[in-house]
């Protein structure tokens, strides 16, 4: 029995107060750090919509796997003309771009747009002219792809209103024959002599290159000389009242 006696391990022993007031404190910590991140998460989530909620362009987000709006701002909203709830979730080719599957110019055909005009389709399905930008994002550790847009419709209308302007002022100047430069006209008769080299009364050559109409009068010199008895005949009534 002279052998050395070494007691046995004891596998399942149990941690003592101080382990387990150690553990407990870690845990609490590590909430407590998780509480923070998130409530920091909310409030950057809060102060983000925010801020795309007072801004006056258009802005959704947008899955480019699956095409549908995952984030939307008020503008938007109120261009499309439907509430947010119902936008969320939507596919983006009911709205924002009216191509069809698997034509879309980012993800499809590899595009960039950069201050492009587009057609936004309204929730009533009218066309309203748009000016769109569109960036690629990282969210949440996805890529997306973040839309924003600017209603032209008023520079649009003011555009078709000055191409009409001068199509009206081009047809105006048309109609308008002016007349310039030297004109041979003849000492006697008073005939003008046109390009072609055949001489024109001044009536029809001016007739001919303007807008103006002639009314025939006789000037009172020429009366006197074509009717001079007309004439005669007041001046007595003149001198005998």
């Amino acid at each position: 029995m002279g052998a050395d006696f070494t007691p046995p391990i004891c596998m399942n022993k149990k941690p003592t107060y101080e382990e387990l007031q150690q553990r407990i404190e870690a845990l609490e910590k590590e909430a407590t750090e998780r509480r923070r991140v998130e409530e920091a998460l909310r409030e950057s989530e809060v102060r983000l919509k925010t801020v795309l909620d007072t801004i006056q362009a258009g802005i959704v987000v947008i899955d480019p796997e699956t095409h549908k709006i995952v984030g939307v701002n008020a503008a938007a909203g109120k261009m499309i003309g439907a509430p947010r709830e119902r936008i969320l979730g939507s596919v983006c080719y009911e709205y924002i771009c009216p191509n069809q599957r698997g034509q879309c110019p980012i993800t499809d055909l590899g595009e960039s747009l950069e201050n492009a005009e587009r057609v936004l389709l309204t929730a009533r399905g009218e066309k309203v002219p748009i000016l769109k930008t569109v960036v690629g994002v990282t969210l949440a550790g996805r890529r997306h792809l973040l839309e924003s847009f600017l209603d032209i419709t008023a520079r649009k209308r003011a555009e078709e209103e000055r191409e009409r302007l001068i199509e009206e002022l081009k047809e105006a100047l048309a109609e308008v024959k002016a007349l310039s430069g030297l004109l041979p006209i003849c000492a006697s008769c008073k005939s003008i002599r046109n390009d072609q080299g055949y001489w024109q009364q001044i009536e029809a050559y001016i007739k001919e290159h303007s807008e103006a109409e002639f009314s025939h009068s006789v000037c009172p010199e020429c009366a006197r000389k074509l009717y001079p008895e007309v004439f005669e005949k007041k001046s007595k009534a003149g001198k005998e009242g």
